[in-house]
């Protein structure tokens, strides 16, 4: 899922409010603003966007792992330690084919 406007940013924040913590929240939007592959992955270090969110490493890295639990992020591929993930369709579930712009991308 990628987000592109301001309609898109709100629906995010609307789909994850009572629903995520909001550590999460900003994760989840994180990986939604983040230049994306057409398969939806994100090949941006998670140090990277831990700096971008003003997290540190490991709160990130264990935020993601949360996510990835819940069903909400997938790892798609890895290089060396690197791991690659992608937010799964749950994001955009019930937004569907009506969602204008919103992409989603599924495995």
């Amino acid at each position: 899922m990628k987000v592109h406007g301001s309609e898109d940013v709100l629906y995010v924040l609307r789909r994850t409010g009572r629903v995520l913590n909001p550590n999460q929240r900003i994760v989840v939007m994180l990986y939604a603003a983040s230049e994306q592959r057409p398969d939806g992955s994100v090949w941006i270090k998670g140090a990277e966007l831990a700096e971008t969110a003003g997290m540190s490493a490991p709160v990130f890295s264990r935020t993601r792992k949360e996510l990835e639990a819940l069903g909400w992020l997938e790892e798609v591929d890895s290089v060396g330690t690197v791991r690659i993930f992608r937010l799964t369709p749950t994001v955009g579930a019930e937004r569907g084919q009506s969602g204008g712009r919103l992409r989603l991308v599924g495995g």
